[in-house]
């Protein structure tokens, strides 16, 4: 149940969020109308023997936006018999798409979507999916094979970015140019059943996966936050960086965790207590808004389904002023009644915040799992994320 904070304290919130708003905003986007809802795009809607599932969204050095995902064939559910890895691009801020390419597929193969990470320092985009690794060194007009050197960890358990948040290099601390993957992993000692949620939680892990040497080498780092999976993570204006990940558990909860040596090692920092998501979790999105676009400011968005129900819907976008550690701003990109399943979230070169997300082809209706497998974008401007509206003071118990 929702409880609201009492109306005058929502007034005055809001107008701390108004002037809060002023001086993140430049000049030119302070002059643009605001939008008073998201543009919804269909990039991959579903239909005849295709099924999308597994957001991944990037912005490649040279502006070129960059949408994965998988296409599950004749099938939903994880359990699919055959599964392609596909991708459109846009080369206008997200308005529109270039025709699909498929980047991975096999009458029969099973090829299951990871994580996309851009080298900030030499621009190559390197994919991590199923069927093998690809690099592409053209904002992803050509694809080649990517195979890195990887290093075992003494433990043996490995590290796996399927189902998780896209990566990102590293800014501002002394790991300063680090290519960094949210990952999770397993402990297999006594077997594994992915179907099983006792296992979920007594065996799954999360971690990450990095590199030093633009992607030729790939690290893993510690094993921490047990019972999760399908993480995001973002760099602090500090250089510490902060760990989001969807948690196999019953209590809406999301675990968290904090690094302060560039993600080689995380400590584990407990639940987000503001951040509600549905019964066992799903995959959340999470970028940092360019601070060069906002004068320095410190801006980190993140976006999820907002609801304590089994079903996966009402898609929230949120706003941090302080390195994640609150969210002033919360913003609705659809309603309770409409479908919002895993998700990811970039921001374009000029400011347009994209959040893709599995859903209908309109991101209206809740039909059911099969029946949601579409891949929407909502299109949306920083000046309509930022605008206050005294409903959104709202508090979740």
């Amino acid at each position: 149940m929702s409880a609201l904070l009492p109306l005058h304290t929502c007034r005055w919130q809001a107008i701390a969020v108004l002037v809060v708003a002023a001086l993140l905003l430049p000049d030119s986007v302070c002059a643009e109308p605001a939008t008073t809802s998201p543009d919804v795009i269909a990039v991959f809607e579903q239909g005849g023997d295709a099924n999308y599932h597994i957001p991944n969204l990037v912005v490649a050095n040279d502006g070129t936006v960059l949408a994965f995902c998988e296409e599950r064939w004749r099938a939903a559910g994880d359990n699919v018999g055959e599964c392609h890895i596909v991708l459109r691009r846009s080369l206008d801020e997200g308005r529109t798409w270039l025709p699909m390419t498929t980047l991975r597929r096999k009458d029969g193969g099973k090829f299951h979507m990871g994580s996309a990470c851009v080298d900030r320092s030499t621009g190559t985009i390197l994919l991590m999916c199923g069927g093998g690794w690809l690099k592409s060194e053209d904002s992803g007009a050509t694809w080649t094979d990517w195979k890195p050197s990887i290093v075992v960890s003494a433990d043996g358990m490995g590290g796996s970015t399927h189902g998780s948040a896209p990566g990102v290099t590293l800014q501002f601390g002394a790991a300063k140019g680090r290519l960094l993957w949210p990952a999770r992993t397993v402990d297999k000692t006594d077997g594994y059943d992915d179907s099983s949620i006792p296992d979920r939680r007594a065996k799954c892990y999360s971690t990450v996966l990095y590199s030093d040497d633009h992607g030729k080498t790939i690290h893993r780092g510690n094993v921490f936050l047990r019972g999760t999976g399908e993480a995001c993570l973002v760099e602090r204006l500090d250089g510490h960086v902060y760990f989001n990940a969807r948690a196999y558990f019953s209590d809406h909860r999301r675990r968290t965790a904090l690094s302060r040596d560039g993600g080689r090692t995380f400590a584990e920092e407990g639940m987000d207590a503001s951040i509600v998501e549905v019964d066992q979790g799903t995959c959340a999105g999470m970028v940092r808004y360019p601070p060069q676009l906002i004068g320095g400011a410190d801006l980190v968005l993140f976006c999820n389904p907002d609801a304590k129900e089994s079903v996966r819907c009402h898609g929230v976008l949120r706003g941090s002023r302080d390195g994640t550690r609150t969210w002033a701003y919360t913003k609705e990109l659809n309603s309770a009644s409409d479908w919002f399943d895993y998700s990811s979230i970039a921001v374009t070169h000029d400011g347009t915040i994209l959040v893709m997300a599995k859903s209908t082809a309109t991101g209206r209706g809740v039909p059911g799992f099969a029946k949601a497998c579409s891949m929407i974008v909502f299109r949306v401007s920083l000046k309509w994320f930022l605008s206050a509206d005294v409903s959104s003071c709202g508090r979740r118990d």
